[in-house]
């Protein structure tokens, strides 16, 4: 019998969310928004007290600075964020959502929030508190072996 792998299962797990994802009552709302644009929308949304930079984007999601600047990109062209100069460092661009991002977020809370609780269900308190820190221990230790192999990489080509 084959070892199970929690690479895989991971990544089956995301596979899968992103199909229930794609169901979602948003969809039925705006064809032109995806699960990954929900999120980006939603992590704006939450932060609509500080200001929101692509390299916040970055960073909460984890993808290059390329992936981040592509995702907010569509957004704009479809005409959910808005671009502004910042206010300390105007080479910065604050990122705010549009009319329509706004009128779509309830919808959005409520989708993901569904997800959440599928996902979840049968969990107990506890327990989603054991996995959420097993997930963060995992992200650490792939951040941090990613940053040994960019400098391996780095040494090797100096």
């Amino acid at each position: 019998m084959p070892k199970e792998r929690i690479g895989r299962a991971l990544h089956a797990l995301n596979t899968t969310m992103h199909r229930f994802i794609d169901t979602y009552s948003h969809k039925k709302e705006n064809d032109l928004l995806t699960g990954a644009n929900t999120w980006v929308i939603h992590f704006i949304a939450e932060h609509d007290d500080t200001p929101v930079y692509l390299r916040d984007v970055e960073r909460h999601f984890g993808v290059t600075r390329s992936t981040a600047s592509k995702v907010v990109d569509l957004l704009v062209r479809k005409g959910f964020v808005e671009r502004h100069i910042g206010e300390t460092d105007s080479r910065l661009r604050r990122l705010t959502l549009t009319r329509q991002a706004e009128d779509l977020l309830q919808t959005i809370n409520e989708d993901h929030e569904i997800l959440e609780s599928v996902l979840v269900r049968g969990f107990t308190a506890n327990e989603v508190r054991t996995l959420l820190a097993y997930l963060q221990r995992m992200q650490d230790n792939i951040d941090a072996a990613s940053a040994e192999r960019q400098k391996a990489w780095k040494e090797g080509h100096s």
